[in-house]
């Protein structure tokens, strides 16, 4: 009967083992489709890029909208709420970031 229980946790962990692989080559995939010269760099902002806005007196309710489908974001874990931040490069001034919140298509 150990054996029993045993077999079936090692399947379980095999399984838990299989959708992460499945997970990350998927993220992998969708992250290799937005890499592109005229692709701006998105990713999750952090806290202190929050902190950098509310010193900035920008509220973060006030911020443009970005789907949660977004092609550009469909790599990231995010959810609704979230605020994403854009990487833009431009030759002349720098790196410009820009932000955006995240919403549901609904």
């Amino acid at each position: 009967m150990e054996e029993d229980s045993l077999k079936e946790e090692d399947v379980e962990e095999t399984d838990k083992k299989k959708k992460k692989v499945r997970k990350t080559r998927r993220q992998r995939r969708l992250k290799d489709e937005v890499v592109h010269n005229f692709i701006p760099e998105h990713t999750l902002a952090t806290e202190k890029d929050l902190a950098e806005l509310l010193l900035k007196d920008i509220a973060i309710e006030k911020l443009p909208f970005i789907s949660i489908s977004d092609a550009a974001i469909r790599h990231l874990e995010v959810k609704s709420g979230d605020v994403i931040k854009i990487k833009r490069k431009n030759e002349i001034i720098g790196d410009i970031n820009y932000y955006r919140k995240v919403i549901n298509d609904e």
